[in-house]
């Protein structure tokens, strides 16, 4: 009882990092989400508890009200849309930038966010004014990243100012077309009584800067850190400030880097665009076929599938990879690197009970090449017949490929866009496709390609020779 009276004298509470979740008590586990030393102390504003009700809604004058519109009264113009000359974060952002608009970028650390940011300014100044803060490097590091990635247009400005009401006022008097946060979580505001990158530090600073945005019509690109969960730091609040939210993927060991938009409020969501990390920074993937598979002509392995599959809009094929072997333990291992672990299990139980596949005393590992994250149930069909090649040790032919998901009972069931997904593997001179025999009436002659189709993953893997096993 006497603590709950001197957090409410000292206008002290308890906010947790990861949730925003607010206790007057400090807790070694925060009752919301679970995580432990998160919650951090944050003193409120001092607040005149005497005062009525009355008395502070008289505050403001009494004519105050809202302004009211008839909806069919309102005119609008088509946003205005500003290239990055990055055709895949074009891609990603629905067409280039709009303008006034607030974009929140996220990713692991090393990644490529600064990089990408470094390029997108660079193109964008050739035209307009850009500028730059960053709170996490000197100016002298930027210099040596924009001289490594040979920058054609480096006459941007560059400040490291940390405190938000000065660029804030920069951004008012100047007015840029462009202007980048590196990153939200560095930045502070003198009128909140936290540190940087506190849920109230970085909730203030985000409204602000959207604020700004709106009302001179600049866009900002906002950086985000990700905490160990794979999401963005802060409340999630920013989240729904911000107008646009990308995350970077990818392996930081690796060349090749996903972006993917996971909300936007001026073009569709769940749209990809493919990098490749090189010596002079980030380059654009044209043909992500090419990159996720090994190619036509490359060796046969029992295991080795070649499917489609649909990020976003765009259609492209992606080699999937299955290693079946018995288990040293009682307990077998099921494991996935790009794959989702719980459909992986439920397939495993279809192929045992529908194709009699003896599973029980197997290890099974997924693998998708490169580090894509399939998601699409489409690749059902293509998992299961990589997993049942492994097994059994027949090779799938590179001129094979299987597109379906599969229900509980085993059947093949069709998925959308299964034309457009044909057409693609057309590159890879595939000679025949395995689809849902449903499917057969929306899929019209196309040359070079026989196309099978089955209504049950048993026959899929007697056609492959297995038979019971």
């Amino acid at each position: 009882m006497l603590e709950y009276i001197m957090a409410k004298k000292n206008n002290t509470v308890f906010v947790c990092d990861n949730c925003g979740e607010s206790t007057i008590n400090w807790m070694g586990k925060c009752p919301s989400c679970g995580s432990w030393n998160s919650l951090k102390p944050f003193t409120e504003p001092a607040e005149n508890t005497n005062k009525s009700i009355k008395e502070r809604t008289s505050l403001s004058s009494n004519n105050d009200k809202a302004v009211l519109t008839s909806l069919k009264k309102i005119k609008y113009n088509n946003s205005i849309r500003i290239s990055t000359n990055i055709d895949e974060l074009n891609r990603v952002l629905g067409g280039g930038i709009v303008q006034g608009s607030v974009i929140l970028i996220g990713g692991e650390p090393g990644i490529g966010k600064s990089t990408l940011l470094l390029q997108t300014a660079s193109n964008i100044a050739e035209n307009e004014k850009v500028y730059y803060f960053t709170g996490e490097e000197s100016l002298e590091q930027i210099k040596l990243r924009a001289d490594r990635l040979a920058l054609e247009y480096k006459d941007f400005l560059i400040s490291s100012e940390s405190n938000c009401d000065n660029i804030i006022n920069t951004l008012l008097d100047d007015n840029p077309s462009l202007a980048i946060i590196d990153s939200i979580q560095t930045i502070y505001s003198p009128s909140a009584n936290s540190i940087a990158g506190s849920p109230a530090q970085i909730k203030n600073c985000a409204w602000a800067l959207m604020q700004t945005a709106k009302l001179k019509n600049i866009t900002i690109f906002l950086v985000g850190h990700i905490t160990k969960e794979g999401t963005i730091a802060g409340p999630k609040i920013l989240e729904h400030i911000v107008d646009c939210v990308l995350y970077f993927e990818g392996d930081d060991k690796g060349i090749y880097r996903i972006l993917r938009a996971v909300k936007n409020r001026y073009g569709a969501i769940d749209e990809v665009g493919i990098f490749e990390m090189a010596e002079k920074g980030l380059t654009e993937v044209k043909d992500p076929s090419m990159v996720f598979t090994r190619g036509i002509n490359e060796p046969v392995f029992a295991g080795n599938v070649i499917t489609p599959v649909i990020e976003g809009s765009r259609v492209f094929c992606v080699e999937q990879e299955a290693l079946v072997g018995s288990s040293a333990f009682g307990y077998p291992r099921r494991l996935t690197i790009g794959y989702d672990q719980y459909r992986l299990l439920i397939i495993i139980a279809i192929l045992e009970k529908r194709a009699y596949l003896n599973l029980s005393n197997q290890d099974v590992y997924i693998n998708v090449a490169n580090g894509l994250n399939v998601k699409e149930t489409a690749s059902d069909l293509a998992i299961a017949m990589a997993i049942a090649s492994s097994m059994s040790g027949i090779s799938i032919q590179r001129t094979t490929s299987y597109i379906g998901e599969l229900g509980l009972s085993g059947e093949v069931r069709p998925v959308r866009f299964i034309e457009r997904r044909i057409k693609e593997m057309k590159k890879f001179s595939v000679k025949e496709v395995y689809i849902s025999k449903r499917a057969l009436k929306e899929v019209k002659n196309i040359d070079n390609i026989k196309i099978i189709g089955i209504s049950h993953i048993s026959e899929a893997v007697k056609k492959l020779g297995i038979g019971n096993i």
